[in-house]
């Protein structure tokens, strides 16, 4: 605690892997984190000049680590850690922001993009599109709030896919086949391609991509006799007008089929990997997005950018409660059809003059609307209560919400001296947001009928979100920052409201709840020594988080409802080191220490919510480490081979908050999620256009319980995949 408080303001940087397309001849230094190049800033930099905590992965670091989804994804990356109960419901927590493991009625507190459009939605963020990481560029990671530049849903920081573009200079391709066995005997087949192809030369060129999954589950439910099998098909297709240097047009379309036949979760009552729901728990997910963007360039003035993005999706939610009614029998969750659609506005400038003073100004409109039947049956009720109850249902409604976010932004630097910049950046936003259920039916278990009622709710809100940096470089491989930045979530409506019906001095349910905010101090430092062969990235953060959005419970008749609630904070240290100690041989090491936890609380917040002044926050880990190791070397002929080691332990976290929400009581679900570590190994051969690689996942198979419900639901616990031997072979033209 003394090292955290005496460091209260530290941030750095994460850079693992090697960025080459093919293994770097044995006897160059290692240049990854320059090579890398980013626009976390809006402006192309090296990953290594900017003053921020950010992390990146080229496709080749992606290929080499087998790294396909989200959930491979986060465990290597400092500072970020994902809660995926089910397939196709990705939670992130970036530096322990969170008040929720499985996710909440709330906007989320990452935000997740696709090039320059965000793909979450602001409500329960059921839409959250986990697209498959074949033939991207590279994916950004940007630690700690980013309101200035990313808008909402920043709170921890953001996530960033920057697919490929079409290259009109030349015809490409690539295709790769993986095949793998889970112990248990699921196998796993994943099937990929891209073509590039030049229409005019240096003009117009269009690239595809196109990817096939069938994967064999892990996890039985012995009452349907299905499995968590996972079949996911997608693609995008790109195509790119460049009538001048200055000019360029792109349209680009994805698309991505996800259909799990089950969830992943199981039940230790039932034996190891079983699951009994009397419902398939899988979550489907089907999106497709199309943007087109504009960019001109006037030269020594700004790079102008328009970016408009339309995303449909559809999905489902399912899950088997248990016998909630203490009757006998299962109460189910149907959430399905849950259909959203998106649109996005970007406007952009970014200028490109020599000047020591640099600008990025810009204005931002998304509208995102999203349509959820919602049921709530419970299999034999009618037959129970002697009464015919169509479809067993007591809970039925259709959703409707809406909102929209309109934003101006500005971000500025100026260089003070050779060594010296400072830079402040500031978004001023309007949201509004609706929440309505034309007709919400409840049964009336006396009348054997329903009781409705409709209603509609709104809320608005407008704000500011800031930043400020200061960065110092003594030399050309070392930089010093100091920052300072804001994020926020927006605010939303409760779907109950008003006073209590039944006790009306209790509190009265607010029809709409405000923004939370983050604030991030940090203090960081970047380096590349020995030559070239080691960079070392170390940071320091303090986040003071207020106005913290949590669910709630009214007391006297148990509606729930989010409340605006205390306050926390969240601290730590991250260190990232990249090396090359003798030719041939790659190391790389990210570790992450923090700590975050409930500051303050009111009295009556705590007995709402359930949260205790001094809790930790659910899914803030306390320690992360992750580490590879690659050696490489020549063999005859042209080819050349290597052997890879990757391994993360990450560290236990609490599932949700001490009580009981509406009690003083300690909750009875409360667990640890446990600490779990994961150990890949790859051995590969590579030679012009090709590479064969055989691998194991999970070497140690681990089967802690990463994700523990206590027990809230039947299937409650989570795990990695088990152990899982595979080969690779990719070819690329």
């Amino acid at each position: 605690m003394t090292l955290f408080a005496a460091a209260s303001a530290i941030a750095w940087t994460a850079t693992p892997g090697a960025a080459q397309t093919t293994p770097a001849p044995k006897d160059e230094p290692i240049e990854e984190s320059k090579e890398i190049i980013v626009t976390a800033t809006r402006r192309q930099e090296s990953l290594q000049d900017v003053s921020g905590s950010v992390s990146a992965l080229s496709n080749t670091q992606l290929e080499r680590r087998g790294i396909d989804n989200f959930e491979n994804l986060a465990p290597s990356i400092p500072g970020l850690t994902l809660n995926q109960a089910v397939k196709n419901r990705a939670t992130f927590n970036i530096r322990g922001i969170a008040t929720n493991v499985n996710g909440s009625n709330t906007q989320e507190p990452v935000s997740v993009y696709i090039n320059d459009a965000p793909v979450t939605d602001t409500f329960a963020a059921a839409v959250q599109p986990d697209l498959r990481l074949f033939d991207v560029d590279r994916v950004e990671v940007l630690r700690g709030p980013q309101g200035t530049l990313f808008g909402s849903g920043s709170l921890g920081g953001t996530i960033r896919i920057l697919t490929k573009r079409p290259d009109a200079s030349k015809f490409e391709g690539a295709a790769r086949i993986d095949l793998g066995v889970t112990e248990g005997g699921a196998l796993r087949q994943r099937y990929d391609a891209m073509l590039n192809v030049p229409i005019l030369d240096d003009q117009l060129a269009i690239r595809a991509v196109g990817y096939y999954r069938n994967e064999d589950g892990w996890v039985r439910n012995v009452t349907l006799g299905t499995r968590n099998d996972t079949v996911d098909w997608g693609g995008r297709v790109a195509l790119l007008w460049a009538p001048g240097d200055d000019t360029s047009v792109r349209a680009e379309v994805i698309h991505q089929d996800s259909d799990p036949e089950d969830g992943d979760s199981w039940n230790p009552a039932l034996g190891k990997f079983t699951s009994g729901a009397a419902i398939s728990e899988g979550r489907p997910a089907r999106f497709t997005t199309y943007n087109l963007t504009l960019e001109h360039d006037i030269e020594g003035v700004a790079n102008l950018m328009s970016s408009t993005t339309y995303q449909q999706s559809h999905t489902g939610r399912f899950l088997d409660v248990g016998d909630l009614l203490g009757v006998g029998l299962p109460v189910l969750q149907q959430s399905s059809p849950w259909d959203s659609e998106f649109f996005t506005q970007e406007v952009r400038a970014v200028s490109n003059t020599d000047s020591p003073f640099q600008w990025v100004t810009g204005l931002f409109y998304i509208d995102r609307k999203t349509d959820i039947n919602f049921l709530i049956r419970v299999p034999g009720l009618g037959a129970l209560f002697g009464i015919p109850i169509p479809d067993d249902a007591f809970f039925v409604t259709d959703i409707t919400t809406k909102s929209k976010e309109l934003a101006i932004y500005a971000d500025v630097s100026y260089q003070l001296t050779d060594k010296l910049k400072i830079s402040a950046g500031a978004r001023g936003f309007e949201t509004k947001v609706s929440y309505s259920e034309p007709d919400r039916r409840v049964l009336n278990f006396a009348t054997g009928g329903f009781d409705t009622v409709s209603f509609v709710n709104k809320g608005k809100d407008s704000s500011l979100t800031w930043r400020a940096a200061l960065s110092y470089e003594p030399n050309d491989d070392t930089l010093l920052y100091a920052s300072v930045s804001k994020g926020f979530r927006i605010g939303q409506v409760n779907a109950n409201r008003g006073p209590s019906a039944i006790d009306p001095t209790d509190v009265v349910i607010p029809e709409a709840y405000k923004p939370d905010s983050t604030i991030n101090y940090e203090l960081g430092v970047k380096s590349t020594f020995a030559d070239g062969r080691i960079t070392a990235n170390l940071a320091a953060f303090y986040i003071d988080w207020k106005d913290i959005q949590v669910d709630s419970v009214r007391v006297s008749d148990f509606l729930n409802f989010v409340a605006n609630a205390g306050r926390a904070h969240s601290m730590g240290l991250e260190l990232d080191i990249n090396a090359r100690p003798v030719d041939g041989l790659d190391l790389s090491l990210a570790t992450t220490i923090q700590e975050s936890e409930i500051d303050e609380i009111d009295p009556a917040a705590s007995l709402q919510s359930g949260v205790v002044e001094g809790d930790r926050l659910p899914g803030g880990i306390k320690f992360k480490i992750s580490g590879s190791a690659q050696y490489t070397w020549d063999l005859a002929s042209d080819w050349q081979a290597y052997v890879r080691v990757d391994a993360q332990h990450v560290g236990s976290s609490t599932n949700n908050f001490s009580n009981t929400a509406g009690t003083n009581i300690p909750s009875p679900f409360f667990a640890m999620n446990e600490a779990y570590e994961n150990v890949n190994a790859s051995i590969g051969f590579l030679t012009e256009g090709w590479e064969l690689v055989a691998y194991v996942e999970n070497l140690t198979n681990d089967d802690s319980f990463i994700i523990n419900q206590g027990g809230r639901f039947p299937n409650s616990v989570n795990t990695l995949r088990p152990r899982t031997f595979g080969g690779r072979a990719t070819f690329k033209f």
